[in-house]
């Protein structure tokens, strides 16, 4: 395995040492704070929302948000044990509050949820996900009548363009089309070193 993939591995599913330095990246990196904070913009988030966020790394996007829900509740699963613990202790007070619940396990295996959410967030972890469409389908039954998704991708590796960016925000809308999500938009954001792109369905069954 090369340093490229070993890294690119890390930022899939953190583990040990690396993991805990790879976690720390990404709760200080400024492009994914911005990232975090120009997506959680366009959930346009409302206090007594329930939201799910999947693969929730450092938990820095579920503390954002948090600020936000403040009568709702905030769901969080995430495969990654250095995640989970870095999570936890970032959000022990909302978790102490029962405003979030975090889960550790991964999108192919949902655990049992209250109810149905408002908002389903994933920032770049969706490239990861096995059985993309029937993964999506899944979620479907965990949304409420007029709930979204949104899937947010910055390419990360070394030699990334902004056609890349472009390519991922087709491919993804592509992939919610078939897993039955209406009313679907792209938005861009310029970012450094390439623009990040937010993937909206609904959910208007």
């Amino acid at each position: 395995m090369s340093l490229i993939e070993k890294v690119v591995a890390q930022f899939a599913h953190p583990t040990g040492f690396w993991g805990n330095i790879t976690g720390f990246i990404m709760a200080h990196r400024p492009s994914n704070l911005e990232r975090n904070e120009w997506a959680i913009s366009l959930l346009n988030l409302q206090p007594s929302d329930c939201v799910l966020e999947i693969g929730f790394g450092p938990g820095v996007a579920i503390q954002k948000m948090s600020e936000i829900v403040t009568d709702g509740v905030i769901w969080g699963i995430d495969h990654s044990e250095v995640m989970f613990r870095q999570a936890s202790k970032r959000n022990q007070r909302a978790i102490a509050a029962g405003r979030v619940r975090l889960v550790l396990t991964s999108v192919s295996q949902l655990p049992s949820f209250d109810g149905p959410f408002d908002k389903i967030l994933a920032v770049n972890n969706f490239q990861f996900w096995n059985n993309k469409t029937d993964t999506l389908r899944r979620l479907t039954d965990q949304l409420r009548a007029g709930g979204i998704i949104a899937l947010v991708h910055q390419p990360r590796i070394p030699g990334t363009t902004e056609d890349d960016a472009t390519e991922a925000g087709e491919r993804f809308a592509s992939y919610l089309e078939m897993a039955g999500f209406s009313d679907i938009k792209v938005e861009r954001k310029r970012m450094k070193p390439v623009s990040t792109v937010y993937v909206q369905g609904s959910n208007l069954q």
